[in-house]
């Protein structure tokens, strides 16, 4: 079984191209547009791991974030954004329950990569 994972990002290209990677490296992904439809994905489905956005309309990442951890204290939770990592250090590692944050200046093919280390498993 792959191991399943929620992708919530509000830009559609970015988070095709982050779904096609991730899938390339052995996640079924599932993507969702904005934090309340990542939300409902996540109530309805059982997931592995959720890669998150910051900014999102409806529901922002790091209030996503607080109400995935608990509701699962045990899922590793990977924050993805543009913003900058000392600003939102302690949203993300406090009250977002985050397990690790990726700033998007990243190679999109470096993310397969970048997950491993953080997981510690092959996604590739």
């Amino acid at each position: 079984m792959k191991n399943r994972l929620l992708h919530a990002d509000d830009d559609p290209v970015f988070s095709g191209i982050v779904k096609r990677i991730l899938h390339q490296g052995g996640f079924e992904v599932y993507n969702a547009t904005d934090g309340e439809h990542a939300w409902s994905l996540f109530r309805e489905m059982k997931f592995h791991y959720c890669l998150l956005d910051i900014m999102m309309p409806r529901l922002n990442g790091i209030d996503l974030g607080e109400r995935i951890r608990n509701a699962n204290s045990d899922i590793p939770i990977f924050y993805l954004s543009g913003e900058d990592r000392g600003i939102v250090e302690k949203d993300v590692f406090g009250r977002g329950g985050g397990h690790a944050y990726f700033n998007k200046t990243f190679k999109l093919s470096e993310l397969s990569a970048m997950l491993h280390e953080s997981l510690q498993i092959k996604v590739y």
